[in-house]
């Protein structure tokens, strides 16, 4: 048993720190969602325009970030271990990161046309964001009862494999059918950077999974 978790038995534990992941996981599955309407959307104003909300969005996680940093260094004893929280943190601003990537990436390059698979990794993204949102609102008490958690965890586990294979087959495709050397690299970056956002989805999962080990 770990010191932090010892005290915990005795002393309340702060919750000043669950609205803070609630409320950066609910922005990502914002950004998640305006991704979506940017991937499909053949307008270069509205993709802009939907890139500044995006963009706007990831500053909002990074403040969120610098909150529960600050509270961590003002609380003696945390929720649970402080490498997890923060670990948590970083894979909360990865995956959030790479979405931002993706839609700057696709305002950048302004590929000709985006594949088929480009809209459904984005709703794999999308649905990796609302699992870690649930996963999240579950953290107050995910000791007493972490069922919804592991569902989630498990969601975001299958939801990257989903993405793989998705992002292999694409790529198979793209080299075998793209003709123009330029559009080929746009595009597969721009794919690239989606998947690795369901990769971070997933690395979310496992931490919140650590977490149940350990307190569950």
């Amino acid at each position: 048993m770990s010191l932090n978790r010892f005290f915990s038995v005795f002393l309340p534990k702060e919750e000043k720190f669950f609205p803070e992941y609630k409320q950066m996981s609910s922005r990502i599955v914002a950004a998640a969602d305006l991704f979506t309407e940017l991937v499909s959307t053949t307008s270069h104003d509205r993709q802009i325009e939907l890139y500044t909300k995006i963009k706007s969005i990831e500053t909002e996680c990074d403040n969120i970030i610098i909150r529960i940093f600050d509270q961590l260094n003002d609380t003696f004893v945390s929720p649970f271990d402080r490498e997890d929280m923060h670990q948590l943190c970083d894979d909360l601003d990865d995956v959030m990161d790479y979405i931002n990537a993706s839609a700057k990436r696709l305002i950048l390059y302004q590929p000709k046309q985006m594949p088929n698979t480009a809209m459904h990794m984005a709703e794999i993204i999308l649905e990796g964001a609302k699992a870690i949102e649930v996963g999240c609102g579950e953290l107050k008490t995910i000791n007493k009862k972490p069922a919804i958690a592991l569902e989630q965890c498990a969601k975001l586990h299958d939801l990257e494999h989903e993405g793989d294979d998705v992002y292999d087959n694409f790529v198979k495709e793209l080299f075998e059918s793209e003709q123009d050397t330029k559009e080929l690299i746009k595009i597969k970056e721009i794919m690239h950077n989606m998947e690795e956002a369901t990769d971070c989805a997933n690395h979310v999962g496992k931490t919140l999974k650590t977490i149940i080990v350990k307190y569950a």
